[in-house]
């Protein structure tokens, strides 16, 4: 472990509590500036900024759930990913190319263009390069943050056009003027678990101050690998901030950020065997494993692998932002630039066998945004109006190769299944070069026509262009296919590439919500919004690049938010349903006797639901919150390969008889899967947690803090009853005494405190399929995604906390 000096504090994630969980005294990245003399709110509100200004939550009509920072120190989780342990109506997609889900919709694609439904923005800035890593996203080591708010259903007229499902926002700490302090905590843990953060912040002056936060990471692997001897799924996160706050007169501030983050594991997300299958030809996989003793299983954390598995996380951004208080109205501007390397491996195969063990890629980019913004008001108008400007420059190069069982396992030179554009077939590397330009103009005007009734209009104009072309490169190990049947190396000769491919598109989106307050502490909203996401290009194996077109959507939404016996107890309520057409999904197409497997504009989608929330100050020691939702989603259509004839059918035997309209005659017929329900997707999602604190004689206080989730079953492959993941619940709690003033604090805590084993997805074994209605039948294998919290997790920790 690489120690890092002054490393302390919370982990990352919390359990959401509204409006009863936290004070108001904080600020975010609407409100810069940060005083001791800041303008105290009344107790128990909680302040967001989700319509780009700040507003008390309850006062928002957006569905809206904010974790705080206190709940993320009593939490001790480990990674922003957990963020769907905490509000109703999210989930993290662990599978390739995953992301988070809201309101069951999500994006899972490793395509260099691809948009996620759900934006995730850290402190103003989208994060917006695909990340195609198997070990989670960049910003898992995030330290320093003072609330997380989700915003659910489509915000694009504020955030853009990624997303379409919803927000993520990420606020961290920004400097406080005329305070000198040193905060932090250091804890350890099961599996040599290791979470440190220390905070630092200076004043410069009375007129600027420098805040710096530093954090470490880390844990042991819990996947045995009896081959290699390793423990897998280890893992190692750094990161540091630094934040400079200038503000040399009342109306001008300035605010620099500087941000780096790595991240290393072992694994990329290997995946161990749950049931055998077919094999491929002569390969299969249970039997490659069973000398070592291996037994697949739904509680395997076992494997035997030859290759590499590891991801290496490289990410670094730097931005800039300026206020100025025109009286009425604060001009902003926001520049920010995000550079990301991520080398990763995999052993594709997951046995001691050198069938397909080579999969090595890099991929990452560089983003530049800008946007410029106004907030005002005059008389009863409140507005935001504003310009955004995205260039990003994504890339993956990547080669992949094995022996296929049709080579000798020492072979130097082994054949490649590459599936990446019109010359995969060749034998060579594939670099995916995208240049993806955005513009968009927004505007957002309320209007307070009556003292309780207040009305809402938006609107974004969004243009995209999008290009991308892909080159294939010489890897002095790597043929095709057919070089193991004695053909030579390669097909076609270098140079080679599938030329520049480019889409553009245009789209208005608007949004119209009504509020209106039944009684200054209760009200009610309706709102009606649209959604875009991007078009993009997809690379098919060995054909022309496919444009997409841009996925549409269309949100209703009725909503109550109301606080009672003086903001003792605060309750929301929200009914939606959304529908989804143009979805950008995978499907089998083109015309017999060639056919292939490709992103596409696959079929419609439709979520629905009701979302509840609640927090009870009981007494003034003891406070109770809950949630739960409702969620039943489901695809309006959707075509997927038929995989009906098996001994154990991944779709319904005897319904392969769709073909999605506008697709060539000749098209082989597909199943359809309207009515089954989205991947990652709990029907039910719910949660309680208590905390209580007291003191302890003149100096000390006592807190204890337990929470509790649980999520339904989920699919992990669309319309595959054996790809379905049982519903579970976790129990996580705190006890911890300290300091009345927090100087220093003694937790004890535990997460997953009653031992429940959980899989993080369930999805079909490469390799492992044997073939398509054989004599006798083939079976399909499967495997598991392993969860880091599927044990239980006890620790220590000291948290500190110096200064004026």
């Amino acid at each position: 472990m690489k120690p890092i000096a002054l490393l302390a504090g919370a982990s990352l994630i919390a359990i959401a509590c509204p409006a009863a969980a936290q004070d108001g005294t904080q600020t975010g990245p609407d409100s810069p500036a940060t005083t001791a003399e800041t303008t105290p709110r009344a107790p128990g509100e909680i302040i967001v900024t989700a319509q780009r200004r700040e507003q008390s939550q309850q006062d928002v009509p957006v569905s809206i759930s904010v974790v705080s920072s206190e709940a993320l120190a009593q939490s001790n989780l480990t990674t922003i990913a957990d963020v769907q342990f905490l509000a109703p109506g999210v989930n993290y997609n662990a599978n390739f190319g995953g992301g988070f889900n809201i309101r069951g919709v999500g994006t899972q694609s490793l395509l260099m263009s691809a948009e996620q439904s759900v934006a995730l923005i850290i402190d103003d800035v989208i994060q917006g390069l695909p990340e195609v890593s198997f070990a989670g996203p960049s910003y898992q080591s995030l330290v320093d943050i003072e609330r997380i708010e989700v915003l659910k259903g489509p915000q694009g007229t504020l955030f853009g056009k990624n997303s379409s499902a919803g927000v993520i926002q990420i606020i961290t700490a920004n400097p406080k003027l005329g305070q000198r302090t040193l905060d932090g905590s250091l804890s350890y843990a099961t599996k040599n678990e290791v979470n440190a953060e220390s905070v630092i912040n200076l004043p410069l002056g009375e007129t600027a101050a420098l805040r710096v936060a530093g954090g470490l990471q880390r844990r042991d692997g819990f996947v045995q690998d009896l081959f290699s001897g390793e423990d897998r799924w280890a893992y190692e996160r750094y990161s540091v901030r630094g934040k400079l706050l200038w503000e040399p007169t009342a109306d001008l501030s300035v605010l620099l950020t500087g941000e780096y983050r790595y991240l290393t594991d072992n694994a990329n997300g290997l995946w161990t065997f749950r049931n055998c299958g077919s094999g491929f030809g002569a390969f299969n996989p249970c039997e490659e494993v069973e000398p070592y003793g291996i037994e697949a299983g739904p509680e395997n954390l076992e494997v035997a692998t030859d290759g590499q598995s590891y991801t290496r996380q490289k990410a670094y951004a730097f931005s800039g932002r300026v206020d100025y208080d025109l009286g009425n109205a604060t001009l902003t501007s926001i520049t920010a630039y995000r550079h990301l390397r991520q080398p990763i491996s995999l052993d594709t195969d997951v046995t001691p066998s050198a069938i397909y063990s080579r999969n090595e890629n890099i991929s990452g980019g560089t983003q530049f945004t800008q946007e410029l913004r106004v907030n005002g008001d005059a008389g009863i108008f409140n507005y935001t109006l504003g310009g955004f400007f995205y260039d990003a420059r994504p890339f993956q190069k990547g080669m992949n190769g094995g022996t296929l069982g049709f080579l000798p396992d020492d072979t130097e030179t082994l054949v490649s299944l590459n599936a990446i554009g019109p010359y995969s077939g060749d034998g060579y590397g594939s670099w995916v070069k995208a240049k993806i330009r955005s513009y968009a103009l927004f505007g957002q005007v309320e209007a307070a026509v009556t003292p309780d009734l207040t009305l809402i209009a938006g609107g974004r104009y969004t243009h995209d262009d999008v290009r991308q072309v892909i080159d294939y490169f010489d890897v002095p190990w790597l043929c095709r296919v057919t070089f193991a049947f004695g053909q030579s190396c390669h097909g076609l000769s270098l140079p080679l590439s599938s030329g520049e491919s480019r889409v553009k598109a245009s789209k208005f989106t608007y949004k119209l919500t009504a509020k209106y307050d039944i009684t200054p502490d209760i009200n009610v909203y309706a709102t009606y919004a649209t959604g875009y996401k991007g078009p993009m290009i997809s690379h098919p194996a060995n054909q022309p690049q496919l444009l997409l077109r841009p996925e549409l959507s269309k949100s209703y939404e009725l909503g109550l938010k109301g606080e009672l016996f003086d903001r003792a107890l605060a309750f929301n309520l929200a009914l939606f349903k959304v529908d989804y057409d143009d979805f950008q999904g995978q499907q089998r197409v083109g015309v017999a006797p060639t056919f292939y497997y490709t992103t596409t504009n696959a079929g419609g989608l439709q979520t629905k639901g009701v979302e509840a929330d609640m927090a009870w100050r009981a007494t003034p020691e003891l406070t109770l919150a809950g949630n739960v939702a409702y969620i039943p989603t489901k695809f309006t259509e959707f075509a997927v390969q038929c995989y009906d004839r098996y001994t154990n059918p991944a779709t319904t035997p005897g319904e392969c008889n769709y073909v999605q309209p506008g697709l060539p005659a000749g098209t082989p017929p597909q199943f359809n899967a309207a009515g089954y329900p989205l991947t990652y997707s709990p029907k039910w999602t719910w949660g309680l947690r208590g905390n209580y604190e007291t003191d302890v004689g003149n100096d000390l206080t006592f807190n204890a803090s337990a929470s509790f989730s649980y999520r339904s079953s989920t699919y992990g492959v669309v319309a595959d009853d054996n790809s379905i993941n049982p519903g579970y619940g976790l129990l996580n709690g705190q006890i911890s005494i300290g300091r009345y003033d927090d100087r220093w604090r003694l937790s004890v805590f535990a997460r997953n405190l009653l031992d429940k084993y959980f899989v993080a997805g369930i999805f079909r074994t490469p390799l492992d399929s044997g073939t398509d209605n054989s004599t006798p039948l083939s079976t399909i294998g499967y495997s598991n995604i392993p969860a880091m919290d599927s044990s239980r997790t006890v620790g220590i920790k000291l948290s500190y906390s110096f200064g004026n």
